[in-house]
Protein backbone atom coordinates (compact mmCIF):
# COMPACT_ATOMS: atom_id res chain seq x y z
CA UNK A 1 0.00 0.00 0.00
CA UNK A 2 2.83 2.40 0.87
CA UNK A 3 4.61 1.80 -2.44
CA UNK A 4 1.37 2.48 -4.31
CA UNK A 5 0.77 5.64 -2.26
CA UNK A 6 4.29 6.97 -3.00
CA UNK A 7 3.88 6.25 -6.71
CA UNK A 8 0.50 8.01 -6.75
CA UNK A 9 2.03 10.97 -4.87
CA UNK A 10 4.57 11.45 -7.65
CA UNK A 11 1.86 11.25 -10.31
CA UNK A 12 -0.42 13.58 -8.32
CA UNK A 13 2.18 16.35 -8.08
CA UNK A 14 2.91 16.17 -11.81
CA UNK A 15 -0.79 15.95 -12.71
CA UNK A 16 -1.79 19.00 -10.64
CA UNK A 17 1.14 20.96 -12.07
CA UNK A 18 0.27 20.05 -15.66
CA UNK A 19 -3.41 20.84 -15.24
CA UNK A 20 -3.27 24.04 -13.19
CA UNK A 21 0.02 25.62 -14.27
CA UNK A 22 0.70 24.57 -17.87
CA UNK A 23 -2.89 24.16 -19.08
CA UNK A 24 -4.37 27.16 -17.25
CA UNK A 25 -4.15 30.35 -19.33
CA UNK A 26 -3.77 32.87 -16.49
CA UNK A 27 -1.24 30.75 -14.63
CA UNK A 28 0.72 30.04 -17.81
CA UNK A 29 0.88 33.70 -18.89
CA UNK A 30 1.93 34.74 -15.38
CA UNK A 31 4.67 32.10 -15.50
CA UNK A 32 6.17 32.96 -18.89
CA UNK A 33 5.73 36.76 -18.72
CA UNK A 34 9.11 37.34 -16.97
CA UNK A 35 10.88 35.60 -19.85
CA UNK A 36 10.36 38.72 -21.98
CA UNK A 37 12.82 40.60 -19.76
CA UNK A 38 15.34 37.78 -19.46
CA UNK A 39 18.63 38.87 -21.14
CA UNK A 40 19.34 35.39 -22.54
CA UNK A 41 15.88 35.20 -24.12
CA UNK A 42 16.16 38.73 -25.50
CA UNK A 43 19.57 38.04 -27.02
CA UNK A 44 18.41 34.79 -28.60
CA UNK A 45 15.21 36.31 -30.03
CA UNK A 46 17.08 39.33 -31.43
CA UNK A 47 19.74 37.11 -32.98
CA UNK A 48 17.15 34.82 -34.53
CA UNK A 49 15.08 37.67 -35.99
CA UNK A 50 18.06 39.59 -37.39
CA UNK A 51 19.72 36.47 -38.80
CA UNK A 52 16.57 35.36 -40.58
CA UNK A 53 15.98 38.86 -41.93
CA UNK A 54 19.54 39.26 -43.23
CA UNK A 55 19.48 35.80 -44.80
CA UNK A 56 16.73 36.95 -47.18
CA UNK A 57 18.59 40.05 -48.41
CA UNK A 58 21.83 40.09 -50.42
CA UNK A 59 23.25 43.25 -48.85
CA UNK A 60 26.58 43.19 -50.66
CA UNK A 61 24.93 42.91 -54.06
CA UNK A 62 22.50 45.73 -53.38
CA UNK A 63 25.24 47.96 -51.99
CA UNK A 64 27.54 47.14 -54.91
CA UNK A 65 24.81 48.22 -57.30
CA UNK A 66 24.31 51.48 -55.44
CA UNK A 67 27.99 52.39 -55.06
CA UNK A 68 30.27 53.91 -57.70
CA UNK A 69 32.82 51.54 -59.30
CA UNK A 70 35.68 53.07 -57.31
CA UNK A 71 33.80 52.44 -54.04
CA UNK A 72 32.89 48.79 -54.72
CA UNK A 73 35.41 47.64 -52.16
CA UNK A 74 33.34 49.33 -49.44
CA UNK A 75 30.32 47.09 -50.08
CA UNK A 76 31.49 44.30 -47.78
CA UNK A 77 32.38 46.45 -44.72
CA UNK A 78 29.19 48.48 -45.15
CA UNK A 79 27.16 45.25 -45.32
CA UNK A 80 28.82 44.10 -42.11
CA UNK A 81 27.91 47.40 -40.47
CA UNK A 82 24.30 47.08 -41.61
CA UNK A 83 24.19 43.54 -40.20
CA UNK A 84 25.47 44.78 -36.84
CA UNK A 85 22.95 47.62 -36.84
CA UNK A 86 20.15 45.20 -37.68
CA UNK A 87 21.02 42.99 -34.71
CA UNK A 88 21.32 46.03 -32.42
CA UNK A 89 17.93 47.34 -33.47
CA UNK A 90 16.39 43.90 -33.05
CA UNK A 91 17.82 43.78 -29.53
CA UNK A 92 16.36 47.22 -28.77
CA UNK A 93 12.98 46.02 -29.98
CA UNK A 94 12.97 42.98 -27.70
CA UNK A 95 14.20 45.09 -24.77
CA UNK A 96 11.33 47.52 -25.13
CA UNK A 97 8.07 47.70 -23.20
CA UNK A 98 6.26 46.98 -26.46
CA UNK A 99 7.95 43.59 -26.77
CA UNK A 100 7.03 42.70 -23.18
CA UNK A 101 3.40 43.51 -23.95
CA UNK A 102 3.62 41.66 -27.26
CA UNK A 103 5.12 38.61 -25.52
CA UNK A 104 2.26 38.51 -23.03
CA UNK A 105 -0.48 39.08 -25.61
CA UNK A 106 0.92 36.47 -27.99
CA UNK A 107 1.22 33.90 -25.25
CA UNK A 108 -2.26 34.64 -23.90
CA UNK A 109 -3.95 34.62 -27.28
CA UNK A 110 -2.18 31.45 -28.32
CA UNK A 111 -2.31 29.55 -25.05
CA UNK A 112 -4.98 27.25 -26.43
CA UNK A 113 -2.48 26.36 -29.14
CA UNK A 114 0.10 25.50 -26.46
CA UNK A 115 -2.51 23.28 -24.86
CA UNK A 116 -2.96 21.81 -28.32
CA UNK A 117 0.82 21.25 -28.46
CA UNK A 118 0.57 19.10 -25.37
CA UNK A 119 -2.36 17.27 -26.90
CA UNK A 120 -0.90 17.02 -30.42
CA UNK A 121 -2.10 20.01 -32.50
CA UNK A 122 -0.13 22.46 -34.71
CA UNK A 123 -1.84 25.76 -35.44
CA UNK A 124 -1.60 29.42 -34.50
CA UNK A 125 1.25 31.36 -32.95
CA UNK A 126 2.24 28.43 -30.76
CA UNK A 127 2.63 25.15 -32.57
CA UNK A 128 4.11 21.69 -32.36
CA UNK A 129 6.17 20.34 -35.23
CA UNK A 130 8.97 17.81 -35.45
CA UNK A 131 8.95 17.47 -31.67
CA UNK A 132 9.17 21.24 -31.07
CA UNK A 133 6.92 23.71 -29.26
CA UNK A 134 7.43 27.16 -30.81
CA UNK A 135 6.21 30.78 -30.73
CA UNK A 136 5.99 32.73 -33.97
CA UNK A 137 8.18 35.88 -34.07
CA UNK A 138 6.70 37.38 -37.22
CA UNK A 139 5.42 40.50 -35.45
CA UNK A 140 8.86 41.14 -33.95
CA UNK A 141 10.40 41.06 -37.43
CA UNK A 142 7.84 43.59 -38.64
CA UNK A 143 8.85 46.01 -35.88
CA UNK A 144 12.55 45.55 -36.66
CA UNK A 145 11.92 46.34 -40.34
CA UNK A 146 10.09 49.50 -39.33
CA UNK A 147 13.03 50.57 -37.16
CA UNK A 148 15.45 49.95 -40.05
CA UNK A 149 13.24 51.93 -42.42
CA UNK A 150 13.26 54.84 -39.96
CA UNK A 151 17.08 54.76 -40.16
CA UNK A 152 16.93 55.00 -43.94
CA UNK A 153 17.69 51.31 -44.59
CA UNK A 154 14.85 50.69 -47.02
CA UNK A 155 16.33 47.57 -48.65
CA UNK A 156 14.39 45.44 -46.14
CA UNK A 157 10.99 46.89 -47.06
CA UNK A 158 10.48 44.51 -49.98
CA UNK A 159 11.50 41.46 -47.98
CA UNK A 160 8.35 39.35 -47.71
CA UNK A 161 7.21 38.00 -44.36
CA UNK A 162 8.35 34.44 -43.88
CA UNK A 163 6.30 31.70 -42.30
CA UNK A 164 8.12 29.67 -39.72
CA UNK A 165 10.12 32.39 -37.97
CA UNK A 166 9.74 30.60 -34.66
CA UNK A 167 11.31 30.74 -31.23
CA UNK A 168 11.61 27.23 -29.79
CA UNK A 169 10.21 27.00 -26.26
CA UNK A 170 11.22 23.38 -25.93
CA UNK A 171 11.86 20.41 -28.15
CA UNK A 172 12.00 16.68 -27.65
CA UNK A 173 11.99 13.61 -29.82
CA UNK A 174 9.63 12.13 -27.22
CA UNK A 175 7.06 14.93 -27.49
CA UNK A 176 4.42 12.46 -28.68
CA UNK A 177 4.82 10.49 -25.45
CA UNK A 178 4.59 13.72 -23.45
CA UNK A 179 1.36 14.60 -25.24
CA UNK A 180 -0.18 11.24 -24.38
CA UNK A 181 0.94 11.52 -20.76
CA UNK A 182 -0.48 15.06 -20.50
CA UNK A 183 -3.90 13.91 -21.69
CA UNK A 184 -3.93 11.14 -19.12
CA UNK A 185 -2.73 13.32 -16.24
CA UNK A 186 -5.17 16.09 -17.13
CA UNK A 187 -8.07 13.67 -16.85
CA UNK A 188 -6.89 12.37 -13.46
CA UNK A 189 -5.63 15.61 -11.89
CA UNK A 190 -8.50 15.76 -9.40
CA UNK A 191 -8.83 12.06 -8.67
CA UNK A 192 -5.14 11.27 -8.12
CA UNK A 193 -4.50 13.53 -5.06
CA UNK A 194 -7.64 12.19 -3.37
CA UNK A 195 -6.71 8.57 -3.98
CA UNK A 196 -3.16 9.34 -2.80
CA UNK A 197 -4.41 10.77 0.49
CA UNK A 198 -6.64 7.74 1.03
CA UNK A 199 -3.79 5.32 0.31
CA UNK A 200 -1.44 7.02 2.77
CA UNK A 201 -4.18 7.14 5.41
CA UNK A 202 -5.07 3.48 4.84
CA UNK A 203 -1.43 2.45 5.14
CA UNK A 204 -1.09 4.23 8.49
CA UNK A 205 -4.43 3.05 9.89
CA UNK A 206 -3.98 -0.57 8.82
CA UNK A 207 -0.52 -0.80 10.38
CA UNK A 208 -0.55 -2.43 13.83
CA UNK A 209 1.86 0.15 15.21
CA UNK A 210 0.42 3.30 13.73
CA UNK A 211 3.22 5.52 14.91
CA UNK A 212 5.68 3.41 12.96
CA UNK A 213 3.22 3.38 10.08
CA UNK A 214 3.21 7.18 10.16
CA UNK A 215 7.01 7.27 10.17
CA UNK A 216 7.12 4.97 7.13
CA UNK A 217 4.43 6.90 5.26
CA UNK A 218 5.99 10.32 5.90
CA UNK A 219 9.49 9.07 5.09
CA UNK A 220 8.22 7.40 1.92
CA UNK A 221 6.53 10.61 0.82
CA UNK A 222 9.67 12.66 1.52
CA UNK A 223 11.82 10.23 -0.44
CA UNK A 224 9.34 10.28 -3.33
CA UNK A 225 9.53 14.07 -3.51
CA UNK A 226 13.34 13.96 -3.31
CA UNK A 227 13.34 11.49 -6.18
CA UNK A 228 11.27 13.87 -8.33
CA UNK A 229 13.76 16.68 -7.68
CA UNK A 230 16.66 14.41 -8.68
CA UNK A 231 14.87 13.30 -11.85
CA UNK A 232 14.05 16.91 -12.76
CA UNK A 233 17.69 17.90 -12.31
CA UNK A 234 18.99 15.01 -14.41
CA UNK A 235 16.37 15.58 -17.12
CA UNK A 236 17.26 19.29 -17.24
CA UNK A 237 20.96 18.57 -17.71
CA UNK A 238 20.29 15.90 -20.33
CA UNK A 239 18.02 18.24 -22.28
CA UNK A 240 20.50 21.13 -22.23
CA UNK A 241 23.42 18.90 -23.21
CA UNK A 242 21.44 17.68 -26.23
CA UNK A 243 20.84 21.13 -27.72
CA UNK A 244 22.24 21.95 -31.13
CA UNK A 245 25.12 24.47 -31.38
CA UNK A 246 22.75 27.09 -32.80
CA UNK A 247 20.57 27.01 -29.69
CA UNK A 248 21.31 29.08 -26.62
CA UNK A 249 21.87 27.06 -23.45
CA UNK A 250 21.19 30.15 -21.34
CA UNK A 251 17.86 30.86 -23.05
CA UNK A 252 16.70 27.27 -22.78
CA UNK A 253 17.79 27.15 -19.14
CA UNK A 254 15.70 30.24 -18.43
CA UNK A 255 12.61 28.66 -20.01
CA UNK A 256 13.01 25.38 -18.12
CA UNK A 257 13.73 27.03 -14.77
CA UNK A 258 10.84 29.46 -14.85
CA UNK A 259 8.30 26.90 -16.09
CA UNK A 260 9.26 24.31 -13.46
CA UNK A 261 9.72 26.80 -10.60
CA UNK A 262 6.19 26.30 -9.18
CA UNK A 263 6.53 22.52 -9.46
CA UNK A 264 9.84 22.44 -7.60
CA UNK A 265 8.61 24.84 -4.93
CA UNK A 266 5.57 22.66 -4.25
CA UNK A 267 7.70 19.51 -4.12
CA UNK A 268 10.08 21.09 -1.61
CA UNK A 269 7.17 22.10 0.64
CA UNK A 270 5.83 18.55 0.70
CA UNK A 271 9.32 17.14 1.26
CA UNK A 272 10.02 19.40 4.26
CA UNK A 273 6.63 18.82 5.92
CA UNK A 274 6.81 15.05 5.36
CA UNK A 275 10.34 14.95 6.79
CA UNK A 276 9.26 16.95 9.86
CA UNK A 277 6.30 14.62 10.47
CA UNK A 278 8.55 11.55 10.12
CA UNK A 279 11.12 12.96 12.57
CA UNK A 280 8.48 13.95 15.13
CA UNK A 281 6.78 10.57 14.89
CA UNK A 282 10.13 8.84 15.27
CA UNK A 283 11.02 10.93 18.34
CA UNK A 284 7.60 10.22 19.85
CA UNK A 285 8.55 6.54 20.03
CA UNK A 286 11.82 7.17 21.84
CA UNK A 287 11.63 6.13 25.50
CA UNK A 288 13.74 9.03 26.70
CA UNK A 289 11.55 11.55 24.87
CA UNK A 290 8.40 9.94 26.27
CA UNK A 291 9.82 9.91 29.78
CA UNK A 292 10.80 13.57 29.51
CA UNK A 293 7.34 14.52 28.24
CA UNK A 294 5.68 12.47 30.98
CA UNK A 295 7.69 14.29 33.65
CA UNK A 296 6.80 17.62 32.11
CA UNK A 297 3.15 16.60 32.11
CA UNK A 298 3.28 15.50 35.77
CA UNK A 299 4.91 18.76 36.83
CA UNK A 300 2.32 20.78 35.01
CA UNK A 301 -0.53 18.80 36.53
CA UNK A 302 -3.57 17.42 34.75
CA UNK A 303 -4.29 19.88 32.01
CA UNK A 304 -5.90 17.73 29.33
CA UNK A 305 -9.40 18.84 28.50
CA UNK A 306 -12.39 16.69 27.78
CA UNK A 307 -12.24 17.71 24.12
CA UNK A 308 -8.63 16.60 23.79
CA UNK A 309 -9.37 13.34 25.58
CA UNK A 310 -12.29 12.70 23.24
CA UNK A 311 -10.22 13.45 20.13
CA UNK A 312 -7.40 11.18 21.25
CA UNK A 313 -9.84 8.45 22.26
CA UNK A 314 -11.30 8.45 18.73
CA UNK A 315 -8.03 9.21 16.94
CA UNK A 316 -8.57 6.87 13.98
CA UNK A 317 -11.96 8.38 13.18
CA UNK A 318 -10.61 11.93 13.45
CA UNK A 319 -7.65 11.10 11.21
CA UNK A 320 -9.99 9.74 8.54
CA UNK A 321 -12.14 12.87 8.86
CA UNK A 322 -9.04 15.02 8.27
CA UNK A 323 -8.21 13.03 5.13
CA UNK A 324 -11.80 13.31 3.86
CA UNK A 325 -11.82 17.05 4.58
CA UNK A 326 -8.62 17.47 2.55
CA UNK A 327 -10.09 15.47 -0.32
CA UNK A 328 -13.29 17.54 -0.28
CA UNK A 329 -11.23 20.76 -0.29
CA UNK A 330 -9.47 19.66 -3.47
CA UNK A 331 -12.80 18.79 -5.09
CA UNK A 332 -14.63 21.98 -4.08
CA UNK A 333 -11.75 24.42 -4.68
CA UNK A 334 -12.20 26.01 -8.15
CA UNK A 335 -9.10 25.31 -10.27
CA UNK A 336 -6.60 24.81 -7.43
CA UNK A 337 -3.03 25.75 -8.29
CA UNK A 338 -0.09 23.45 -7.60
CA UNK A 339 0.71 25.39 -4.43
CA UNK A 340 -2.90 25.14 -3.19
CA UNK A 341 -3.01 21.39 -3.77
CA UNK A 342 0.37 20.94 -2.10
CA UNK A 343 -0.64 23.01 0.94
CA UNK A 344 -3.95 21.13 1.32
CA UNK A 345 -2.22 17.74 1.17
CA UNK A 346 0.57 18.92 3.47
CA UNK A 347 -1.85 20.29 6.08
CA UNK A 348 -3.88 17.07 6.04
CA UNK A 349 -0.75 14.97 6.50
CA UNK A 350 0.61 17.28 9.20
CA UNK A 351 -2.63 17.28 11.22
CA UNK A 352 -3.01 13.51 10.95
CA UNK A 353 0.64 13.06 11.90
CA UNK A 354 0.51 15.41 14.88
CA UNK A 355 -2.64 13.67 16.10
CA UNK A 356 -0.91 10.30 15.90
CA UNK A 357 2.13 11.60 17.78
CA UNK A 358 -0.04 13.23 20.46
CA UNK A 359 -1.93 9.97 20.83
CA UNK A 360 1.27 7.99 21.34
CA UNK A 361 2.53 10.45 23.94
CA UNK A 362 -0.84 10.46 25.69
CA UNK A 363 -0.83 6.67 25.84
CA UNK A 364 2.71 6.56 27.21
CA UNK A 365 1.74 8.91 30.01
CA UNK A 366 -1.01 6.60 31.18
CA UNK A 367 -3.95 7.74 29.06
CA UNK A 368 -6.15 5.39 27.09
CA UNK A 369 -6.46 5.57 23.34
CA UNK A 370 -8.87 3.70 21.15
CA UNK A 371 -7.56 2.61 17.77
Amino acid sequence: MLVLACLLAVLSVVAVFARNELLNTDAYVKTVAPLASNPAIQTQVAKQVSTNLLARVDLEQQLAGALRPKAQALAKPIAAGVATLTNDLALKVVQSKQFANLWVSVNRASHKQLVAVLTGSSEGAVSSKNGKATINLGQVEVEVKQKLDARGLTMFNKVPAVKGLDFVLFQSSDLTKVQQLTKWLNDLAIVLPIVTLLCFAADVVLTRNRRRGLVRAAAGLALSMALILVVLGVARNQYLSGLSPSQSVQANSAVIDIVTEALKRGIRIILVIAAVVAILALLAGDRRVRAWLSKRSERGGPRSSRTLDFVLLHRAVVQWLIVVAGALALVIWPSPTTLVAVVVVAIALLLAGVLGIASAIHASSGGSVRD
